[in-house]
């Protein structure tokens, strides 16, 4: 990837990230007609779940576009070089003068594609988890929040893959349990948690506290994608599309109808009166435009964020997610102390700020200890397989660990060269964690290369990000 085009993927990650994290609270801020006539504010958690799964759908048709291009650009440059040949190049397989291998397309079954209906319900459970929490906290605190995920994703990774802590994932654990605390406890403190009405420190607490558990199911998915998906052959973009596609279609016929019947008022969590939502979207312009955007966003958060995993490694990424986060609490203030916030947009800074920057700057130092931590547990790892293996007689030159996945070239790559492996070990991440700090393990050997899991890391998005 040139200069240029890596610069403007990490400004694009920065700029649609901080975008969406920022938009999935401000849309709770606007007002708009419901079918009455009343004007109420779209404090609508399950349609803002919907529009994230339609943002992340919107990655499918893109991901069979980059598909059709690099087979087109594989089946040139194999008919320049080893004359005529029908079938493009299979993702992973190397190509050399002497093997003259034939290149055949490896299609995505049906069962490995509905194999992706199952991480789609964790994501679906975190998300609707996250939206109804973030009814209660500020932006800047729903981001910083969801740094727990390092602490449940560890826990889960020990318990059921059964993988080991050294020292420096205990110190980057410990940091995060104080960090979220330290935030917890300003919010609380400064007693905001929406620009443009009241929030009781019950529910702030609840809403943190859903949040909190979000980040457990968001972990719960990693490990079972960690262990029982680990060898499935589909495209990083491939697979946010999908499970954008099956989620928009399980929110839409199943759940949007189901907590229209649940009594309640909407902005409490459960009840939500789908006819009223559309009636806002179609007579607010603002909302309508709000909604827009972050779709759009949100396929372009995913895509950026794609393209900076794959050239500059997942460390690197991992970097760029915590700056976002500072980017959201900063625009945030901009907006309050702005004209840029209408007077009702944003969040102020506090006597209690101060206490929240500390805990930021130690989520910050407990996700680079943590991430220093895989990167020292990974070397130790591999040097005692190629021990092993020197042992037994069977040393090989690759350095793919036994249990790591095969590596794919980054969809849009112009070259046709073999691919080249690299180690991937640690408790990865879920592709579409889209505004969190989270653990990122990398060592990244294969340029331009990315194995499956290590792809898979940072959804979630989009998250999930809204992720």
């Amino acid at each position: 990837m040139s200069g240029l085009k890596t610069g403007l993927s990490i400004t694009g990650l920065l700029v649609f990230g901080t975008t969406t994290s920022l938009f999935a609270k401000i849309v709770y801020e606007l007002q708009g007609p419901d079918k009455d006539g009343h004007m109420q504010y779209f404090t609508k958690p399950w349609a803002m779940t919907t529009v994230m799964f339609l943002g992340m759908s919107f990655c499918l048709p893109w991901a069979y576009w980059e598909e059709y291009k690099h087979k087109k650009q594989a089946k040139e440059a194999l008919q320049s070089a080893n004359g005529d040949i029908s079938d493009p190049l299979l993702y992973g397989e190397s190509l050399t003068d002497d093997t003259k291998e034939t290149a055949v397309v490896r299609g995505n079954s049906a069962k490995d594609i509905f194999m992706l209906a199952i991480p789609t319900f964790f994501d679906l459970i975190a998300t609707v988890l996250m939206n109804i929490g973030l009814l209660s906290v500020t932006a800047s605190v729903y981001q910083m929040m969801r740094g727990a995920e390092m602490l449940f994703a560890a826990l889960f990774a020990v318990s059921f893959l059964h993988r080991k802590l050294n020292r420096m994932h205990f110190l980057g654990i410990l940091c995060c349990v104080i960090g979220i605390a330290l935030v917890g406890t300003s919010s609380l403190l400064a007693g905001e948690g929406s620009s443009t009405h009241e929030i009781s420190p019950q529910k702030m607490i609840l809403g943190m506290g859903l949040i909190i558990a979000s980040q457990c199911v968001q972990a719960a998915q990693i490990t079972f994608e960690d262990y029982f998906m680990a060898d499935l052959h589909i495209e990083p973009l491939k697979i946010v599309g999908y499970e954008g596609l099956f989620g928009s279609i399980t929110m839409i016929c199943v759940l949007l109808p189901l907590v229209s019947l649940i009594k309640g008022h909407d902005g409490d969590g459960l009840h939500e009166n789908s006819l009223d939502t559309l009636h806002m979207i179609f007579h607010s312009r603002p909302i309508a435009i709000v909604l827009l955007v972050d779709m759009v966003a949100l396929l372009m958060y995913n895509f950026s964020g794609m393209c900076v995993t794959g050239a500059l490694g997942a460390v690197f990424r991992t970097v760029l997610e915590t700056t976002r986060t500072l980017f959201v609490w900063l625009v945030d203030l901009l907006l309050w102390y702005t004209p840029l916030g209408f007077g009702t947009l944003g969040e102020s800074w506090s006597k209690y700020s101060y206490i929240q920057a500390l805990g930021f700057a130690v989520l910050v130092c407990g996700t680079l200890v943590y991430s220093r931590g895989d990167e020292v547990q990974s070397k130790k790892d591999h040097l005692e397989y190629e021990a092993h293996a020197a042992e037994e007689g069977e040393a090989q030159p690759s350095m793919l660990m036994p249990g790591d996945t095969a590596p794919m070239p980054v969809a849009g790559s112009q070259s046709v060269a073999a691919a080249r492996p690299m180690p991937v070990r640690g408790t990865p991440t879920s592709f579409k964690s889209t505004m969190n700090i989270h653990p990122l393990s990398a060592s990244v050997t294969g340029g331009g290369l990315m194995g499956r899991s290590m792809a898979r890391s940072t959804s979630r998005s989009m998250s999930r990000d809204q992720h």
